[in-house]
C-alpha cells in the first residue's frame, strides 16, 4: 500500500519551534513584528520541514502577495505560449509568482477575471485586451490593479504598453512582396476592435501606397485573427481565376487558414499564390511550404513587460508617467514566396 506523506503546517512549524502558530504567520507576513532570535529559530524549523506558506491563504490574511496576473487572449495560440514562458522566468527571477488566466478573446471574460484577481489580493497585471470599447475600458481603469498592457494598446487607459511596431511588420512584408515583382497584394485582416488589428491594416493599405500600389476590395477579407474565420475569406478570396498573386495575413494563425485553404483548392504556394505573415508559426519548420514571416522579438517583449509591472508594483516608478514600447520585427524568408512568373 502506497502512503502519501502528510503536508507540513504552519501548527507543525510551531510545534517544533515552540513558538504559537500566529507567531509562525508573522514570521513570513509581518517579519518586522518578530524578533530576529525567534524569526531565525521559525525559518529554521521550516527549512527543514520543508514547510513554505500557502501565498494565496497569506495574501488574503495580509493583502500583500508575491502574485502578478496575467491575462491572454488565447493561450491555444503560441505566440501567447511563449509571452507567458517568458513572463514566467522573468517574474521567478526576482521572487514573483504569476496568475495567468485566457479569455479566448472574450471581452467579458476579461473583466471577470480582473475581478477574481481583486478578489485574490493580486495587484498587477499583464493583459493582452480582448476589447476596446468605453464600457471595457472603463472597468479596468476602476479597477485597484495596475495594468501594463500587451499587444493591444487601450485608449483611455493610462498604463505601460509593450507591443510590436505592426506598421513597420506590414511594411516588411509588402516590400518584400514587391521586390519579387507581385503587384496585386490581397489580405486577411485581423480583429479592427483591436489596436494591433487596426494597425496592421492601416501599415499594409500605407505600405502599398507607398509602393504605387492600391488594395482592391475584392481583395480583402477579415479572419479576426481566427484560423477557421480566416480559412473561409481565404477560400473566397482564392475560388476565382481572377484572383491576387500575394496574400499578407495579420497574424500566424491567420496564415495557417490560408495555407489550408491554398491546399484545398489544390493551389501550389508558393507557385499559385504567394503568402506572408506576421507572427512566426511554431514549428514552422514542418510546415510546407516555411511560411516567410515578421517576426515578433517575443522574448525581450515579455521581459520588459514584466519588469515594468514589477517596477511599478514595488513603487520604483511611481513618478514616472506611463511608458510606451514598440518593437522592431525582423524578416524571416521562407518558401511560402516566390518570384511573380
Amino acid at each position: 500500500m502506497v502512503e502519501f506523506s502528510r503536508r507540513v503546517t504552519a501548527a507543525d512549524i510551531a510545534k517544533s519551534a515552540g513558538v504559537a502558530k500566529s507567531t509562525v504567520s508573522l514570521a513570513f507576513s509581518a517579519p518586522e513584528r518578530v524578533s530576529t532570535k525567534t524569526r531565525d529559530r521559525i525559518l529554521n524549523a521550516a527549512k527543514a520541514a520543508g514547510y513554505t506558506p500557502n501565498p494565496v491563504a497569506q495574501s488574503l490574511k495580509t493583502g500583500r502577495n508575491n502574485i502578478v496576473g496575467l491575462i491572454l487572449a488565447d493561450l491555444t495560440n503560441p505566440h501567447s505560449g511563449s509571452v507567458l514562458e517568458h513572463v514566467q522566468k522573468t517574474a521567478n527571477d526576482v521572487g514573483y509568482m504569476v496568475m495567468t488566466a485566457t479569455a479566448a478573446h472574450d471581452p467579458k471574460r476579461d473583466i471577470e477575471f480582473v475581478r477574481k484577481f481583486e478578489q485574490l489580493n493580486v495587484r498587477a497585471a499583464i493583459i493582452m485586451p480582448s476589447g476596446s470599447d468605453e464600457k471595457y475600458v472603463s472597468a479596468l481603469k476602476n479597477s485597484s490593479i495596475r495594468f501594463v498592457s500587451y499587444g493591444h494598446k487601450l485608449s483611455g487607459l493610462e498604463c505601460d504598453h509593450v507591443g510590436l511596431d505592426n506598421r513597420m511588420g506590414m511594411e516588411l512584408l509588402v516590400r518584400h512582396l514587391v521586390d519579387l515583382g507581385h503587384r496585386r497584394i490581397g489580405h486577411i485582416a485581423g480583429n479592427q476592435r483591436q489596436w494591433s488589428g487596426t494597425e496592421r491594416f492601416d501599415g499594409l493599405r500605407q505600405s502599398l501606397k507607398d509602393a504605387g500600389l492600391t488594395l482592391d476590395q475584392n481583395d480583402l477579407d477579415f479572419g479576426e485573427y481566427d484560423e477557421d474565420i480566416s480559412y473561409r475569406a481565404a477560400l473566397k478570396l482564392l475560388r476565382n481565376s481572377d484572383r491576387p498573386t500575394a496574400l499578407v495575413t495579420a497574424n500566424n494563425v491567420t496564415a495557417i487558414g490560408a495555407l489550408r485553404a491554398a491546399r484545398d483548392l489544390q493551389l501550389g504556394c508558393p507557385e499559385d499564390i504567394s503568402i506572408a505573415t506576421i507572427d512566426e508559426i511554431q514549428w514552422g519548420e514542418l510546415i510546407s511550404p516555411k511560411p516567410t514571416c515578421a517576426v515578433q522579438p517575443i522574448g525581450d517583449m515579455a521581459k520588459l513587460a514584466a519588469t515594468w509591472l514589477i517596477e511599478r508594483l514595488e513603487g520604483e516608478s511611481e513618478t514616472i508617467p506611463p511608458r510606451s514600447a514598440e518593437f522592431a520585427p525582423r524578416l524571416v524568408v521562407g518558401q511560402s514566396t516566390a518570384a511573380l512568373k
